[in-house]
């Protein structure tokens, strides 16, 4: 069972920040909501060590990466613990401007759980049974937020909990 999930967006190429959450938090997996633009690669590399073992890991691609870097994707529909995820940068689904393409694009796919980035701005918000959540941006933060990242820690239930730490 994953029993923790690290949720980082928008590094822009500073990975080291990115590695300085996984030696914090050792997640049993770890999400990337885009705009790495630095090597995918080099993070697992990290994750590895940091918990001895390989950790599975998804990689998005953000406006900012680049359309040929291998291992990015545009979406991502896993499943964890019995929660249905639905994962995107945020850009093409038009995050700025409102969370309804999110949503629904969340619901269209029976998720019961939406992550995005793109803002910089941290969410966590419910509309029609799907938990939204932004963990803004671990390198460039806007909107009077900090520096940081998510956590959800899973309980042996499969009930979870989500909190925002500052980097």
């Amino acid at each position: 069972m994953i029993e923790k999930i690290l949720i980082v967006s928008d590094s822009h190429g500073e990975s080291h920040l990115v590695r300085q959450a996984i030696d914090r938090e050792r997640p049993d997996m770890l999400v990337h909501l885009g705009d790495i633009t630095a090597d995918a690669c080099g993070v697992e590399n990290w994750l590895t060590e940091a918990k001895g073992e390989p950790v599975p890991a998804v990689f998005l691609r953000g406006n900012c990466d680049n359309p040929a870097r291998k291992g990015l994707r545009e979406q991502a529909v896993f499943t964890v613990n019995e929660h249905r995820f639905f994962c995107a940068h945020g850009h093409l689904l038009g995050v700025n401007w409102g969370l309804q393409k999110l949503v629904y694009a969340a619901l269209e796919e029976e998720c019961d759980i939406a992550l995005f980035g793109h803002t910089h701005v941290p969410c966590d918000e419910e509309w029609m049974g799907v938990r939204i959540l932004n963990p803004g941006s671990i390198a460039r933060p806007r909107g009077g937020s900090v520096r940081g990242y998510l956590v959800m820690t899973f309980d042996g239930e499969g009930e979870y909990t989500v909190e925002r730490k500052a980097l």
